[in-house]
């Protein structure tokens, strides 16, 4: 620290000369540090060296947290997002990935660096291997330590065929997988290219050990040796078929639960979301040549005060919902084998809690519009609902505002006479006023969307879930790691911490 502080006054000296900057300066500069630091640069207490302790207090800690940031720097550059436990036929595994990158960071000492990495992390001996506290940690602890590191969000995920026998002894296959490289084709990836070498690798150390705990040349203890191996490469492989077969249906389609019944009703209702959203948008811009026609203070003294401007804020807003509540019943009607994205199914509820809204003046929906359109429009219309003729250009306008729809077949009989059942004054379907379709194919599109809105969970999360299992395991990580990564906790082939602190 000394020779630090040492330096740095030499380095301020050579920067002082070659700028020339002069004594008083010089003051200056140092007022300042203490204006911005409350600290005198003269004051400052440089630690005696001997007071340093040689092994900080944490350093159990520091060195998990290197062993965890080489293991998330390598995973995170492994081309194809994996790295195994075991690497088998010349693939590297984490410990070799790990100790690559102390290799890069330390050099020439890096075989310091790793014994003494390997101590503080356990008392196992290096009799086997070089280092075997450093491979249990990363076998037994890394995703854990990770976990917690990440708060219980990990980013670097382990897969383990470990609890898929109850009676596994060790572990058939494992490996960490980088979740930003998580896809469709990952277990294809990891079948073909780490699982077919560890299962040729197994299958030829148990037929070994069947031919040593079967060789009475050996002695008893050397049989009892063989005969433990074998039954051990014997259940990793077992684990390894159940393994194959659970990310076989991990990878076959999961189908909505929506009939064909409910399909039916969506594939109706898309063509009356298009035709509700060209009559709003029809009116609406028939609204916008009024306005650029008259001024404000016209548009006040006819509709109201802030007509103009409730209708000019909502009416992009009404018109994307109603384009993705069309894409939503389109998405909808599809076979119940291609997935839905989550979100859509929010849209059936919508439209009624904000889009529709009624025909009462006070409300923000496309339909309070309504009121205003009768009100100013109606008396400019015939007994058939025409304009009038001999209109001027500005009544023409206003007189369309208050009009049907351009195609009423849209609307289903059966709505229209519900409307006249509930006015007492109002005989027949014919006497209805001019809008009542308009009002009616909006009733209908509710009505519909209420009951598809019953059909679909309601729950964010299980249609999230839905949509990424739906053709097979197809992860999306706009809905995070807890969804992504709950079909494979159910599937078990995760660690329990993953249960118990991710989930």
């Amino acid at each position: 620290m000394a020779k630090l502080e040492e330096l740095a006054s030499e380095i301020n000296d050579i920067i002082y000369d070659s700028l020339k900057i002069s004594g008083e300066t010089q003051q200056k500069v140092k007022s300042e540090i203490f204006l911005r630091t409350s600290e005198s640069p003269e004051d400052r207490k440089v630690p005696d060296p001997e007071s340093v302790p040689p092994t900080p207090e944490n350093i159990d800690k520091q060195v998990k947290d290197l062993v965890h940031h080489f293991a998330m720097e390598a995973v995170r550059t492994e081309p194809d997002g994996i790295i195994p436990l075991h690497g088998t036929n010349g693939q590297a595994d984490m410990l070799e990935r790990i100790v690559e990158r102390f290799e890069d960071a330390y050099g020439e000492s890096v075989e310091d660096r790793l014994i003494e990495v390997d101590n503080i992390l356990g008392a196992e001996s290096a009799t086997e291997e070089a280092y075997p506290n450093l491979r249990t940690f990363i076998e037994d602890d890394l995703l854990d330590y990770h976990v917690d590191i990440m708060e219980n969000t990990p980013i670097v995920w382990k897969l383990t065929t470990e609890r898929l026998l109850a009676d596994s002894t060790g572990e058939g296959f494992g490996c960490f997988v980088d979740y930003h490289s998580i896809d469709a084709g990952l277990f294809d990836r990891i079948a073909n290219q780490y699982l077919e070498p560890q299962k040729a690798e197994l299958r030829e150390r148990r037929s070994a050990a069947n031919r040593r705990r079967s060789d009475n040349s050996l002695s008893a203890s050397e049989q009892a040796e063989a005969a433990e191996l074998y039954e051990r490469c014997a259940n990793k492989l077992n684990q390894i078929s159940v393994f194959e077969d659970v990310i076989q249906d991990l990878s076959s389609t999961d189908e909505r639960n929506f009939d064909e019944e409910d399909r039916r009703c969506v594939e109706e209702l898309s063509p009356k979301v298009a035709a509700f959203r060209e009559e709003t948008q029809e009116r609406v811009e028939t609204l916008a040549e009024l306005y650029e026609r008259k001024d404000s203070a016209w548009f006040k003294d006819t509709f109201s005060e802030t007509f103009w401007e409730t209708v000019d804020e909502w009416r992009d807003e009404w018109f994307d919902a109603l384009t993705e509540l069309e894409g939503t019943c389109e998405a909808y009607a599809k076979p119940t084998n291609e997935p839905v994205e989550a979100h859509l199914a929010d849209l059936f509820g919508y439209f009624n809690r904000r889009l529709k809204g009624s025909d009462h003046y006070s409300s923000t929906g496309i339909l309070f519009m309504t009121y205003y359109f009768e009100r100013e429009g109606a008396a400019l219309l015939d007994e058939d609902g025409n304009p009038h003729d001999n209109l001027t250009e500005d009544e023409r306008l206003l007189a369309s505002l208050a009009t049907g729809l351009d195609d009423p077949s849209v609307v289903d009989r059966e709505y229209l006479e519900a409307m006249v059942a509930d006015d007492e004054e109002i005989e027949s379907v014919a006497d209805l006023p001019p809008l009542a379709e308009f009002k009616a194919l909006a009733e209908e599109i509710d009505d519909r969307c209420q009951a598809v809105d019953k059909q679909v969970p309601s729950d964010w999360a299980d249609r999230a879930l839905s949509e990424i299992t739906t053709a097979g395991y197809h992860p999306n990580r706009k809905h995070g790691v807890e969804i992504n990564i709950t079909p494979l906790a159910d599937a078990e082939i995760v660690p329990k911490t993953v249960d118990d602190q991710v989930l």
